[in-house]
């Protein structure tokens, strides 16, 4: 395998796990609904925003640390959530985790994970955010609810733009659908691309087979297998809900509850009145519709409407330092990178997610300097080239 720590951006961290991974693996990753459009419009939006410098300005010292919910990160980003992430390398929630432990940001434990909440939040104590997705069983939701805060997490991300499934058009076609079926005329392709990913297949055959949803085991019947597991997890999620079901969790709740998914500012308006905290700007990583917007341009017409109503986080298409920055530019408190460090554990465990770290985080430093902008804190629309929506500084959140 070759050596993460030669990686000079993300995209080579790509190379490696595209090499790594069967394509039956990979393509759904890196496609989103439909025609798997979404996630590659999310990266190419960026370059709508281009950033501009000011001159003459000290950066010999550049900060980049922030105060999110009243603790401190090294950074002003997280690693969000991916669902399945263990079927793509063994262990993969694990190490990344370990590496956002280590990095001191923060991690959003996928309320699809194969490994359990109790788990990550002893790898990773006060760096761990839990998504949750409400089931069709309002008794599994408050469960979920309780064993995170019991788990210690303080930050609750309820995810809401996923009512029905998507559908991603390459699965549908290949009659597969991991861990729970795989349709007969389907096997040899698969039986191939595992022979001809060694690393990939020894490594699941070593732990004896694709791993569990180890987050809904306590869901099903004891000694349930995987395939099993799944199946609960996809008939209990998505599920319709309602802003009923936003005020129920937020009473349920102690801690800190972000929105996720939301892109209307109606619906951010909406999102205050039920308590939330914060909310985060995403279409799901492209994964929602193959035609809607692009995370970065919903960003830009909430902030462009007015005022958010509350702090808004920004998730899609992160793949450099310099997106992270626009997305600070143009009005977000924050933002989560789900791609860029999975890669990273896909080529090179816990040293790959570092390193994807390493490089996110050394983008920025540098960009933070050749824009002349000193604390990733002060940026605002000023430091975008033209056409950014710009807030009074009394309406800033």
């Amino acid at each position: 395998m070759a050596d993460v720590r030669h990686c000079v951006t993300i995209a080579d961290l790509r190379a490696i796990a595209r090499r790594r991974l069967p394509e039956f693996a990979f393509v759904p990753m890196e496609t989103g609904s439909g025609d798997g459009s979404g996630p590659g419009r999310n990266v190419a939006a960026f370059d709508r925003f281009p950033l501009t410098a000011r001159a003459l300005v000290d950066v010999r010292e550049v900060r980049q640390q922030v105060e999110i919910f009243g603790r401190p990160y090294a950074s002003p980003f997280g690693l969000s959530a991916v669902g399945y992430a263990n079927n793509l390398r063994p262990f993969a929630d694990q190490m990344l985790a370990e590496a956002a432990m280590e990095a001191k940001l923060p991690f959003m434990l996928s309320g699809g994970s194969t490994a359990a909440i109790e788990e990550i939040a002893r790898i990773a104590p006060g760096h761990v955010w839990q998504q949750l997705y409400s089931a069709k069983d309002p008794a599994i939701t408050a469960r979920a609810i309780g064993r995170a805060a019991d788990a210690g997490v303080e930050v609750l991300v309820h995810t809401v733009d996923s009512p029905v499934p998507p559908r991603n058009d390459w699965l549908a076609r290949s009659g597969i659908a991991l861990p729970a079926k795989i349709r007969w005329s389907a096997w040899p392709y698969v039986l191939w691309q595992a022979a001809t990913h060694p690393r990939w297949s020894l490594g699941h055959l070593a732990r004896g087979g694709l791993p569990r949803l180890e987050s809904w085991t306590e869901y099903a019947p004891a000694g349930a297998r995987a395939a099993t597991i799944a199946r609960l997890f996809q008939n209990q999620v998505p599920s319709v809900q309602t802003w009923d079901e936003v005020e129920r969790i937020r009473r349920l709740w102690p801690g800190r509850l972000v929105i996720k998914g939301l892109v209307h500012a109606g619906d951010v308006r909406r999102a205050r009145d039920c308590g939330a905290d914060a909310v985060a700007v995403s279409n799901h990583g492209g994964n929602k519709l193959d035609v809607m917007p692009a995370a970065i341009d919903s960003l830009c017409a909430l902030v462009g409407a007015g005022a958010p109503a509350l702090p808004l986080f920004f998730d899609g298409g992160v793949r450099k330092g310099a997106h992270i920055l626009i997305a600070l530019a143009l009005g977000a408190r924050f933002a989560f990178a789900g791609r860029a460090p999975l890669y990273g554990v896909i080529a090179g465990g816990t040293a790959g997610a570092l390193r994807a770290i390493d490089i996110l985080k050394d983008e920025i430093g540098r960009t933070l300097a050749l824009i002349g902008c000193p604390d990733a804190a002060g940026l605002d629309g000023g430091y975008l080239h033209c056409g950014a929506p710009m807030l009074p500084e009394e309406e800033k959140p």
